[in-house]
């Protein structure tokens, strides 16, 4: 471990930053890379994790970004996790292809880190949507439990946070059964395992609102994550949410036959 350096001292930069790609516009995709590499605190290095249908040609990209083609459609938590694999890093962080950070963010997402000796932070998110930017969220530290992640997401993604790669792997990195809340779902398991997670509001990630395609919208998926948690949940808390995410389904059905 590094010595720990005063809050206003620049860490050594350690940091593999991991970007996953699925047939994304490539200028989103250029500006989210270009967000990384103008950071204050400079990363070790970026992985761009392919796995679109389109091939990403690697002219497309800034020289020394190293691009791998994975097999199309493996799914975020897959495409991060090999991410993760073949960083070099002494910590990770990920960020989507159609969002981009503050110049900041590494820098004082590491200092939340070393201020509050924590081996993994949240940073703060705020959604844009043509040129325009708002609140999206803010964490607070009575939102960082088990329970209160078992109801929602208070802004625990993937997209705002930095963690030491060994406690990453510890975890499991992020469940490559679960299509969505798999962000959420690393948050809780670090919370089992008896982990401290730091707040870093000043750590900023803009999240682009558009029209494309979302796996948050997809009922069935949303239902994994419920029954992953069966166990931690109170069973009339568990059926009514089951219940809930199948009735929704079954509208939805219902309104494409017509």
């Amino acid at each position: 471990m590094m010595s720990k350096p005063e809050e206003s001292a620049t860490p050594d930069p350690c940091v593999s930053v991991v970007i996953p790609t699925c047939d994304r516009r490539i200028d989103w995709l250029r500006e989210a890379i270009a967000s990384v590499l103008k950071q204050s605190l400079p990363p070790l290095e970026v992985l761009v994790i392919d796995n679109g249908t389109r091939e990403v040609a690697r002219s497309d990209l800034p020289s020394g970004i190293k691009l791998f083609r994975e097999q199309p459609r493996i799914g975020p938590s897959r495409a991060r996790n090999l991410g993760a694999s073949l960083s070099t890093g002494t910590h990770l962080a990920f960020l989507d292809d159609d969002d981009w950070w503050d110049e900041n963010f590494l820098f004082e997402a590491f200092n939340a880190c070393r201020r509050d000796s924590a081996r993994c932070v949240y940073g703060r998110i705020l959604r844009s949507r043509n040129g325009q930017v708002y609140e999206h969220h803010n964490l607070t530290e009575g939102e960082i439990s088990v329970d209160a992640l078992l109801w929602r997401n208070p802004g625990t993604g993937g997209i705002n946070l930095l963690i030491e790669k060994d406690l990453f792997l510890a975890v499991g990195g992020f469940d490559e059964e679960l299509a969505i809340s798999e962000d959420r779902a690393l948050a809780i398991e670090m919370l089992r395992a008896g982990e401290k997670i730091a707040i870093a509001p000043e750590a900023v990630v803009f999240a682009r609102q558009h029209d494309g395609f979302r796996l948050s919208k997809n009922i069935r998926s949303k239902r994994a994550f419920i029954l992953k948690y069966r166990d931690l949940m109170p069973r009339w808390v568990f059926w009514r949410r089951l219940l809930k995410y199948r009735w929704w389904e079954l509208l939805r059905s219902g309104s494409r036959t017509k």
